[in-house]
């Protein structure tokens, strides 16, 4: 495994990695007034993280994580299943809000570039939470192996990401340590390592 679930391979500062995570981010306050939440996506839970990652890059912000970990989340697995399978969720409530999940899902994908092409979705605010002017969002899903035309996705980022990734990429981190220079970066991630690997995750 990586690091923090992994033996570290990198000692004495953060890693670098490309996703954001919703359940542990620390960042100085200009984020959230850069990036803030967008308040037009109720009933979404899969999607928040892209959508506030993205935002982020394209911001300028990148992303590390920490050498050991400190906290973890629990799924509901194994002896924690029958447990954690009956806390009640945000999305009981569906049933109350028909199609309003349909319709910031839409609005979420179409922000950040990820809708299908014709589709359209509701603009409100969109200058306030979309995307930055920093990077390209097509930066982004060239170097992390994202194919918008196709709706796939390079499998097996996850063992480029750690000692690899941090290699790679820290040369262009600038001399004023003000992030990294993706102008200086031209990895294109595909997947050399063969097999899928699977989640295990569940909620």
């Amino acid at each position: 495994g990586q690091q923090p679930e992994g033996v570290p391979f990198i000692h004495g500062e953060p890693m670098l990695e490309p996703f954001w995570a919703a359940g542990f981010s620390f960042a100085r306050g200009h984020f959230v007034v850069q990036v803030p939440y967008d308040q037009y996506l109720p009933m979404v839970f899969q999607g928040e993280e892209i959508n506030i990652g993205l935002r982020g890059f394209t911001y300028g912000y990148d992303y590390y994580t920490l050498e050991s970990s400190i906290t973890f989340h629990m799924y509901a697995i194994k002896a924690n299943k029958s447990k954690r399978k009956s806390i009640n969720k945000f999305w009981e409530n569906q049933d109350s809000y028909e199609g309003v999940g349909v319709k910031a899902m839409k609005r979420l994908n179409g922000i950040i570039g990820l809708g299908r092409p014709g589709e359209d979705y509701f603009h409100e605010d969109e200058q306030k939470y979309g995307i930055g002017y920093v990077r390209p969002a097509k930066k982004f899903f060239d170097t992390f192996g994202i194919h918008i035309d196709t709706q796939t996705v390079e499998h097996n980022l996850c063992r480029f990401v750690g000692k690899p990734m941090f290699d790679k990429f820290k040369p262009a981190l600038r001399s004023n340590r003000m992030g990294l220079d993706y102008d200086k970066i031209d990895f294109v991630f595909t997947n050399i390592y063969g097999e899928v690997e699977e989640s295990s995750e569940s909620d």
